[in-house]
């Protein structure tokens, strides 16, 4: 998997791309230029970690466009977009796009240099946490039922003998399930388990349900 960030520019002005294109080498760092919003979706790699700095209009796709066409796609890339007809309402939309930042044209180079180094450690970010996700979902998969139930029920502060009451199981499995659950899940406590559950989507919804479902104290505890 590439690990250096690459930052891909895209703009239908050659000037202005050739431009922006030199200012980022400068800094070190690896560009590839494109001439279409098209060209660069033909041969975009979501495993390529970096950013896109496009211009808003351009023939085609518009750089909000596509913006929009990243989100749909499902695809988590930094975007930063620079426009000379910038209004409030584009930027807003953009910035709910989740655009790093909206630059407005003439923008000073070290805007620019601002904008690209917040969003190769925003993406930096970003994948480490699609990392986490995936460990924290591909460890929860290794519990069988038995331990997700009991997992679910840790996570809402409950005693081991109100979860073996609550699960109908005796005390001593419930301490076996709590035993494999920090094993499999590869944590040593509670807080650290369910730092580790809500990265996972559904897992977190079922537990918000199970909290409000058992909100009402236990007559064990």
């Amino acid at each position: 998997m590439p690990t250096n960030p690459t930052v891909f520019v895209i703009d239908d002005d050659p000037a202005a791309r050739e431009s922006i294109g030199m200012l980022i080498r400068s800094l070190g760092l690896q560009v590839e230029t494109y001439a279409s919003a098209e060209q660069y979706l033909q041969s975009f790699d979501p495993a390529r970690p970096g950013c896109v700095v496009t211009d808003m209009r351009m023939l085609g796709l518009s750089g909000l466009e596509l913006q929009e066409q990243l989100v749909e796609m499902g695809q988590r890339i930094p975007v930063i977009l620079i426009s000379a007809h910038a209004n409030m309402q584009i930027a807003v939309k953009a910035m709910r796009n989740g655009a790093v930042t909206f630059l407005e044209k003439p923008c000073q180079q070290q805007e620019i240099i601002d904008a690209v180094n917040e969003a190769i450690s925003l993406d930096a970010r970003w994948r480490q946490e699609g990392r986490e996700e995936a460990e924290a979902r591909e460890n929860y998969e290794k519990l069988n039922s038995g331990e997700r139930d009991v997992m679910k029920l840790m996570m809402i502060g409950k005693a081991n003998k109100v979860i073996a009451n609550r699960l109908d199981v005796s005390l001593r499995t419930v301490e076996a399930r709590r035993h494999n659950v920090f094993k499999k899940m590869s944590v040593d406590n509670i807080p650290d388990l369910t730092r580790l559950a809500i990265k996972i989507d559904e897992l977190r919804a079922e537990i918000e349900a199970n909290t409000d479902v058992n909100d009402s104290p236990d007559e064990d505890e």
